[in-house]
């Protein structure tokens, strides 16, 4: 391994901090089932809402959650092999505390714990990891599918949104708390967080870890560092964009019909899934690829910026979304914007948070949240401004 393995991974963290932010925003401002049942309570998207819903979903949806997992699984690999500790436990509560007082759909706990995990989990022979990992991530997918295959057994009568308990009444319900400010959705956001919790362990948790270790993997065969032949990548990225696209957009289709029931969910579930994961491995080809490109550089450049503050730019959005949505009585957004606004406001976030990445990388070695983590982890904290000349 050597220096490109580590700029490898901080370009995909750093697509990860933009792909997210994307990602989240549906989620963040509005009920969350809404963010893959566009009609939840009784709505009906115009054209362009429709449009701005599908792309999000066939583009962004589930595709860089699961890229995250697997590029951070590849940083823990290459932070141990240069002897440095990353500060779990303090990530772990990092976590905890965004999920029940900010926004229950946060990252980075279920992040922490499954990478607790996988570090030991070096020491197996690369075969029996590649197995291992191909069989919680298979066997996550399939559990998926096989919960909502539950759904078949219902009468097409009934609207998905009463199946998954957001009918017209509970999203208007859902919508007054958190207009009414962040104490009023704050009980709300906390029962929520634990039962996304208790969801992401027991059902998703193998898969986080299987994704994980294939990050890490993929950093030891050179994958992550852009030390493949360039036919190669274009190779995967063509076969898994050629698959995944398809599935995702057709998935996104699927949702918008009018006609869509509770007993056609596990089949948008299963594709929107399997096209989530070929899609994400499509991603991280074309950005590895794109690492050896010259003239490409001023891009890649701002992706490894941002890499090296991922976590303080997630959290920010984070903080950002609750003051959108959630923080102000009255001012609040919260079901106020449809998937085209989300869109709109989501790239000029892009916008802004490119422009701060370029400043803050200036004149900081390392980002805010990174710096507080990694001096607790230490109990010494380091300078956090670059010296003269750095």
């Amino acid at each position: 391994m050597d220096e490109r393995d580590g700029a490898g991974l901080r370009r995909l963290l750093g697509l990860c901090a933009f792909g997210l932010l994307l990602a989240n925003l549906p989620g963040m401002a509005g009920v969350w089932p809404s963010a893959d049942l566009p009609e939840i309570g009784g709505r009906t998207l115009g054209a362009a809402d429709a449009v701005a819903w599908w792309t999000g979903q066939t583009l962004v949806s589930w595709t860089f959650n699961i890229v995250l997992i697997a590029a951070f699984g590849g940083w823990l690999a290459w932070q141990q092999d240069r002897g440095l500790r990353v500060p779990l436990g303090w990530m772990l509560l990092l976590g905890l505390v965004l999920a029940y007082f900010v926004w229950f759909g946060e990252l980075i706990s279920i992040l922490a714990i499954a990478s607790m995990i996988a570090l030991p989990l070096r020491a197996m022979q690369p075969a029996s990891r590649l197995v291992t990992a191909l069989v919680l991530v298979g066997g996550t997918l399939l559990i998926v599918v096989a919960g909502s295959a539950v759904t078949a057994l219902l009468p097409d009568t009934m609207e998905p949104g009463q199946l998954l308990g957001f009918g017209a009444e509970q999203a208007t319900e859902a919508e007054a708390a958190h207009r009414a400010g962040y104490f009023a959705q704050l009980p709300r956001n906390m029962a929520t967080a634990l039962q996304w919790h208790l969801m992401e362990v027991v059902f998703l948790g193998g898969g986080v870890l299987g994704l994980a270790m294939i990050g890490m993997l993929a950093l030891e065969t050179g994958f992550a560092g852009g030390r493949w032949a360039p036919m190669h990548y274009v190779l995967v990225a063509a076969v898994c964009l050629g698959l995944g696209l398809p599935l995702t957009g057709w998935a996104a289709a699927a949702a918008l019909a009018r006609d869509f029931a509770p007993s056609g969910l596990w089949q948008s579930n299963g594709a929107h899934a399997t096209g989530a994961l070929l899609c994400a491995a499509g991603f991280a080809a074309l950005i590895s690829l794109a690492g050896n490109q010259a003239r490409l550089v001023p891009v890649t450049r701002l992706l490894e910026q941002a890499g090296e503050i991922w976590l303080s730019l997630y959290t920010g959005q984070l903080l950002i979304g609750l003051a959108l949505f959630s923080l102000l009585p009255g001012l609040s957004l919260y079901g106020r914007l449809g998937p085209a606004g989300l869109a709109l406001t989501g790239f000029l976030l892009c916008v802004v948070q490119a422009l701060a990445v370029w400043a803050w990388s200036r004149s900081f070695r390392t980002g805010p949240v990174e710096w507080l983590l990694d001096g607790l982890s230490r109990r010494q904290f380091g300078p956090l401004r670059r010296g003269p000349g750095a």
